[in-house]
């Protein structure tokens, strides 16, 4: 779905119309949603395990091998995005995260694609700050309250406790890039 996304960007129609679309098919259809990546521990790091065996065995687990290459090149690829919405620069822009665990109303942060966007996000020259309710400190980062003193929001991950009537209240742009149908107030993103 990450790939669908991608194509989707280029030929401009919407990733979640097509799954609302697909959707209505009365049958063997299960939504996934667009995001800047998977994280936790089984659907990042489990299937390598198989590839991994498969291999041993005279086998290339393509597909497996590809789909971990999309999604862990996603973060790169939104952070691309991100700087042709700002005209190719986002030097000294500042960007605060809603959410940065891998899923929401948890505190897990295993394989959170939202700490490689941060990642890109600096080195593209972003000041970058988070929200987390679920994590007050990584990496000598601290957790802060939502902003209205910022360029750009993104939802990444939103757990249940995160009040985004801050951002609404004063016209903050924001991008949605959560893996899910909901509506924040925002256009989905991917």
């Amino acid at each position: 779905v990450n790939e669908l996304s991608i194509v989707a960007d280029v030929m401009d129609f919407s990733t979640h119309e097509t799954i609302e679309a697909a959707a209505t098919k009365p049958f063997g259809f299960m939504p996934f949603f667009p995001s800047i990546g998977v994280g936790g521990h089984c659907i990042p790091v489990d299937p390598s395990y198989l590839a991994f065996s498969a291999e041993n065995a005279g086998v290339e687990a393509k597909f497996i091998n590809l789909a971990n290459k999309v999604n862990s090149s996603m973060p790169a690829l939104v952070t691309e995005r991100i700087k042709s919405y700002f005209n190719g620069d986002l030097k000294g822009k500042r960007i605060q995260i809603a959410g940065i665990t891998y899923k929401p109303n948890i505190s897990d942060l295993r394989e959170s694609p939202a700490l490689n966007l941060i990642k890109e996000l600096n080195i593209a020259g972003a000041v970058v700050t988070w929200h987390d309710p679920f994590v007050k400190f990584y990496e000598g980062q601290q957790s802060v309250a939502l902003t209205s003193e910022v360029d750009l929001g993104l939802i990444v991950t939103p757990h249940s406790q995160i009040d985004f009537s801050i951002w609404k209240n004063v016209n903050v742009k924001v991008l949605d890039l959560s893996a899910n149908s909901n509506d924040y107030g925002w256009p989905k993103f991917l």
